[in-house]
């Protein structure tokens, strides 16, 4: 047993033991707070409640009252991209405030803030296998309720940590999760997370679109090679679900916006022959993406993977298969050694295995048995390591999330929903900048996802631009993670581009994802309280610690405040600085020695800071980019 410690403030009390005979539940008291421990003491068969939100075997959470304060809580929902949801006592959690949107029932961790004092309850063990459960007005933690069976001596820990603030709990967690303090994914190992990526996925401008007359490969060949010869340093080059077959074809149109894409299974990880310019392979032995990849130069390239269809072809070879209504997967997870052989022999940098939310729930057996679903996820990094291919995880749970911590081969991870996915695009900034702070405390790099880079004149079809293009790229740059841009043809905006990256299309990265700061993670923003503030720092080879801060009005759409400009202020010292600093306002280029940071911005629009190390002045560097002080990790 760990060192008992003087009990903290506790924010929320752990309650009596519910579940089947054969099963112990412990508490051991550490430094700084609790570790709660589900453990089987005999191999246990038939215990799925039979939904997945009530858990099988559990103990209550119970919010510890505190005179005079307003408990404010945030969730991760077991949802793809780890929906972030907000409550206060009542526990009706939502994603925005005020908006009316209904909470998925579980989550995967939980921070509660009342008045100083912070909690924030987190996987150690068994990672997968446990949720926070919100049942009307309680919550419950424990085994999810689709899990069937467990072997003797399984166990599931719940971290619970206690201290002054999100920050203090979250590097608190992140130390004991990775053991040690994280440090970011090296970078430059990967084309992808390194340079300028171009991007053919849901929201970009070929995602199973073509040009009149083109296939999409045509279409995207031309599309790069336009970009290259306008000074666009692309480098990696994206091909997303539309390369290979699905169980219900998708069409591929010209120009405009798709069809509906039904979420069916891969049929065969092979190129699709509609989507290329000749057959799928030919007497040359080479297939349509090797012909086509040659014919661009030989780029890096990353593909999409998705779950596979129970009707593929692959679940009657001689393997053993668990198929259910949706999706199948191979009992083992070799079978996808395959893949990476193929991504190998195309030149792949990376493979970005998505629809990981149908993998765990489209597969009621990967959820029946503790381990399983890690086990996939641990065969693909070892397959990634042998292959030297990295791995992006997209749509992933908050449990595929926080195991990515272990698997130095996943680069990035989507943190926020497709690009364009909402009609109110601060609903996926706010998505983003709240997942980013707790995937960068594991020290994993985030992706935004695709963005066009050009707004659209007044009048034109909105497909081919984005009113909010430049902090859709400013968002992008300060990701710790891939740059991917998805323009028409002729549609880039060259000059916002280069805002992102150097001349040669190396990217001008951050430390860590860029994240709201601690007062906002609870939905403030989203009430019109305050600005979404978001800061991120590049520490220099000589130890300069650059800041830039990130300020976006994010009000609510559903709040009946008008247009106003909402004005607020950040002192230097709620982000750890002290004492007075140079200070440049990025897109006015004034600069003023300051401890704090003001700014009145109408609902949508943005302001940069860049906050210099002291004794340096904020307008060093190049002002022409976003990060005008790049980090020197690599």
């Amino acid at each position: 047993m760990a060192e008992v410690a003087a009990e903290p403030l506790t924010l929320v009390a752990i309650g009596e033991f519910t579940g089947p005979d054969g099963v112990e539940v412990s508490v051991e008291h550490t430094a700084g707070g609790r570790r709660v421990h589900l453990r089987s003491t005999r191999a246990l068969a038939g215990i799925a409640s039979g939904r997945f939100s009530r858990p099988a075997a559990s103990v209550p959470l119970t919010l510890v009252e505190t005179p005079g304060d307003e408990p404010q809580l945030l969730g991760l929902a077991f949802t793809q991209f780890a929906l972030p949801v907000v409550a206060g006592r009542d526990l009706a959690f939502d994603f925005r405030p005020a908006a009316n949107l209904q909470s998925p029932p579980a989550m995967g961790l939980l921070l509660v803030r009342t008045g100083a004092h912070t909690t924030l309850l987190a996987p150690l063990a068994g990672t997968h296998e446990q949720v926070i459960a919100v049942d009307g007005p309680a919550l419950r933690w424990g085994w999810h309720g689709d899990l069937d069976e467990v072997p003797a001596g399984f166990t599931a820990t719940l971290g619970v940590y206690e201290g002054d603030s999100p920050t203090h709990v979250l590097a608190a967690w992140a130390r004991e999760r990775c053991g040690g303090t994280p440090t970011i994914r090296r970078r430059d190992h990967n084309p992808l997370t390194s340079h300028l990526s171009y991007w053919t996925d849901n929201g970009a401008a070929y995602w199973y679109r073509t040009e009149p007359g083109q296939t999409i490969a045509t279409s995207v060949g031309n599309v790069v090679d336009d970009l290259r010869s306008r000074g666009v340093p692309v480098h990696a080059v994206e091909l997303d679900s539309w390369f290979y077959r699905h169980e219900t074809p998708r069409p591929i149109d010209e120009i405009g916006y798709p069809h509906e894409v039904p979420p069916t299974g891969m049929m065969e990880w092979l190129p699709r022959s509609d989507a290329f310019d000749a057959a799928p392979i030919r007497a040359d032995g080479r297939d349509a993406i090797e012909r086509w990849t040659a014919a661009l130069g030989n780029p890096p390239l990353a593909f999409h993977a998705r779950h596979i269809s129970p009707a593929s072809p692959y679940v009657t070879d001689d393997s053993e298969w668990w198929v259910d209504d949706l999706a199948a997967q191979p009992k083992d997870p070799a079978f996808f050694r395959r893949w990476f052989d193929d991504a190998l022999r195309w030149g792949a940098c990376c493979i970005e295995q998505d629809w990981m939310l149908m993998y765990w729930f489209g597969v009621r057996a990967l959820r029946a048995a503790p381990g399983r679903a890690l086990a996939w996820q641990r065969a693909l990094a070892q397959h990634a390591a042998d292959t030297g291919i990295g791995l992006m995880w997209c749509m992933a749970t908050p449990a595929d999330m926080f195991e990515a911590a272990t698997l130095d081969e996943v680069i990035a991870i989507r943190t926020s929903d497709d690009y364009r996915f909402a009609a109110d695009p601060a609903f996926l900034w706010i998505w983003y900048l709240t997942v980013n702070r707790i995937t960068g405390a594991l020290g994993l790099p985030a992706f935004k996802d695709v963005f066009f880079t050009q707004a659209p004149p007044p009048g034109a079809d909105p497909i081919d631009g984005d009113p909010h293009s430049e902090l859709e790229a400013l968002l992008a740059c300060m990701s710790a993670g891939p740059v991917g841009i998805g323009d028409r043809i002729g549609h880039t905006d060259v000059d916002v581009v280069r805002r992102t990256c150097d001349d040669d299309g190396r990217i001008r990265h951050v430390d860590r994802p860029l994240a709201l700061i601690d007062d906002c993670l609870f939905g403030g923003p989203a009430r019109g309280e305050r600005l979404a503030w978001a800061t991120a720092t590049a520490t220099t080879s000589c130890g300069e610690v650059w800041t830039y801060v990130v300020a976006v009005n994010v009000t609510s759409g559903d709040l009946d405040e008008g247009d106003a400009p909402l004005a607020d202020v950040l002192p230097l010292a709620e982000i750890g600085i002290d004492g007075p600093r140079s200070v440049l306002a990025w897109r006015r280029r004034t600069l003023t020695e300051a401890d704090r940071l003001e700014v009145a911005l109408a609902r949508r629009d943005w302001a940069l800071f860049v906050v210099a190390p002291s004794g340096r002045s904020a307008d060093s560097g190049d002002l022409d980019r976003y990060v005008t002080v790049p980090s020197d990790l690599p």
